[in-house]
């Protein structure tokens, strides 16, 4: 008697035991449960509000209407590396000649982004409000301009590599003639002249200075209507792909970049952009993409 008692009490003991367990084991789940829940929708608030900043940027930039109104066919092409961009572009209308430029800030996501802002700002004053034209002076302006916005990192030796490269041009088109300064960044042009390309300097905008003082040169070159002109950054030619090799790839190269537009300017702009896109996607393949990358294309 006393034997069954002690069994029964051991089963009793024992499936209190699986009881609590179990219970303590739900009571775990529905806590990672909650706490998945609360960082899905942490995550969703960051992912809503990188989404909103990637919309207030792209709204800085002119869209490929504002573009097609200044060159008739024109087109930009925008991958970038995270939700938003440090690549932007920007062009404007003044003192009788278009001017453009192309800049590829320091990082990517939102710090790159918010460089990308300062950039834009800093064409806005030096172009717009101070009437500086002349792009070699507009570099020189800019990259001043920059210096005294980051003086004061520099001097706690803090973010001392904070910049950008860009290229920026003045086209005249009663003259035919394009006007070009660039820091890291060149310019191509295709044509019935065949290829050209005016080669930047080898500073960039702000970023560590070992220098006393840097010259952005001037550069002339004429063309003909029809010809087709591209500025981009360097997350095209440092992007890796090709064959997976499981070894990292190679560097889609700026040789082979140029080869690509090459074959690719004489298609209607619309059509051009639409094949580098998928050019670009094939050759990053399986890969991670490396950095921002823009390019833009005017046809003149």
């Amino acid at each position: 008697m006393n034997g069954h008692v002690t069994a029964d009490k051991m089963k009793l003991l024992l499936r209190k035991q699986v009881e609590a367990e179990t219970a303590l084991y739900r009571s775990d789940n529905a806590l990672i449960l909650k706490h998945y829940i609360a960082e899905q929708h942490k995550l969703a608030d960051v992912e809503e509000s990188l989404r909103y900043a990637r919309h207030l940027h792209n709204a800085l930039l002119p869209d490929e209407t504002q573009m097609r109104q200044l060159f008739g066919e024109a087109f930009a092409l925008n991958l970038p590396k995270k939700t938003i961009s440090g690549d932007f572009y920007w062009m404007t209308k003044a003192g009788g000649r278009y001017i453009i430029a192309l800049a590829d800030c320091t990082g990517h996501g939102i710090p790159g982004a918010l460089m990308s802002v300062l950039g834009l700002s800093l064409l806005n004053q030096v172009v717009i409000e101070e009437r500086t034209f002349e792009p070699s002076h507009i570099l020189r302006r800019i990259d001043y301009k920059m210096r005294l916005t980051f003086q004061h990192a520099e001097e706690n030796n803090r973010h001392g590599y904070d910049g950008m490269d860009i290229a920026l041009c003045t086209i005249e088109p009663g003259e035919r003639k394009i006007t070009f300064a660039g820091a890291m960044r060149p310019l191509y042009l295709f044509g019935k002249n065949g290829f050209n390309m005016l080669r930047p300097s080898r500073y960039p905008i702000g970023g560590l200075r070992l220098e006393q003082d840097r010259t952005y040169p001037s550069q002339e070159l004429h063309y003909e209507n029809g010809d087709m002109l591209y500025l981009f950054s360097d997350g095209w030619s440092d992007q890796f792909g090709g064959p997976y090799d499981g070894q990292g790839g190679r560097k889609l190269t700026i040789k082979r970049l140029r080869e690509i537009l090459g074959m690719f300017c004489h298609l209607p702009p619309a059509e051009q952009k639409e094949q580098l896109h998928e050019m670009f996607i094939f050759w990053k393949g399986a890969y991670e993409q490396t950095d921002d990358a823009m390019l833009i294309g005017l046809k003149l």
